[in-house]
């Protein structure tokens, strides 16, 4: 039996690492994991945590902003593996403000990283999904999608995931390849952090004050990988342009 391969952007921390930590945990030796990501810094202790499972996870330094990074990415990953079975959009910044606090280029980024990133990915990567006999893509949205948050710029633009995911769902359904999004609530998942919206402590104390707005408490970014796991297994194969919030209740905690 062919191994699945599953590319997964931004996978060296939070929800990403999670996700690869997941599909290892499940598949174990039938999996490969193809894993973009910036940073090689961030690179570099994603696979020290992934210990031994390290050989089957294979980063690849790369802009998923920038469509000529990916395209010497696609050919590599083709050359080495020739299709992909599972694609996640997952990659994603953020910065604060709205229409007063965002200059031109917050916002520009904001769309190019949360927005158009996921349509270069997609559209780079289709051929090799083509080839899967299984194909799935998820997109890693989030309920501010739904709920103006701190960054207007990141809520339109995951608003326009949902869309996306929609239009991918009904155009690539001829190919058999299911599209579904997932929203997260906020996660322990250092995300602000890694953006530079606060410091540690500062996050220890945001941490504690949304946490009053979420019903059932926050979440894990484990707790994310398992709705993701599930929506590329066979178990989901008749679920396609489907956005699922999953967010401790927080949506409707207005």
């Amino acid at each position: 039996m062919a191994k699945i391969n599953v590319l997964i952007t931004g996978g060296t921390s939070g929800i990403g690492l999670a996700t690869i930590h997941k599909f290892l945990y499940e598949l174990k030796n039938e999996v490969e994991i193809i894993s973009l990501s910036r940073s090689e810094d961030k690179i570099k202790q994603a696979l020290e945590s992934l210990a031994l499972a390290k050989k089957q996870v294979h980063f690849y330094t790369t802009d998923v902003s920038n469509v000529a990074s990916l395209e010497k990415v696609r050919a590599s990953v083709e050359a080495k593996f020739s299709k992909i079975d599972i694609l996640i959009n997952n990659a994603g910044n953020i910065i604060a403000g709205g229409v007063e606090g965002l200059s031109f280029q917050d916002w520009d980024f904001s769309m190019t990283n949360n927005l158009s990133s996921f349509f270069y990915v997609t559209k780079t990567f289709l051929e090799l999904l083509k080839k899967s006999d299984y194909p799935s893509i998820v997109n890693i949205s989030s309920i501010s999608s739904r709920l103006s948050g701190a960054s207007t710029g990141y809520s339109v633009a995951k608003a326009g995931v949902d869309m996306m995911t929609k239009c991918f769902a009904r155009e690539l359904s001829k190919y058999q390849i299911r599209v579904n999004s997932v929203n997260p609530g906020i996660t322990k998942s250092g995300f602000q952090v890694h953006n530079g919206l606060m410091d540690e402590a500062g996050y220890v104390r945001f941490l504690e004050d949304v946490t009053k707005t979420y019903p059932i408490g926050l979440g894990e970014c484990s707790d994310v990988s398992e709705l993701i796991y599930y929506l590329t297994s066979d178990k989901a194969r008749w679920i396609t342009g489907s956005t699922y919030i999953i967010d401790g209740g927080r949506s409707v905690n207005i």
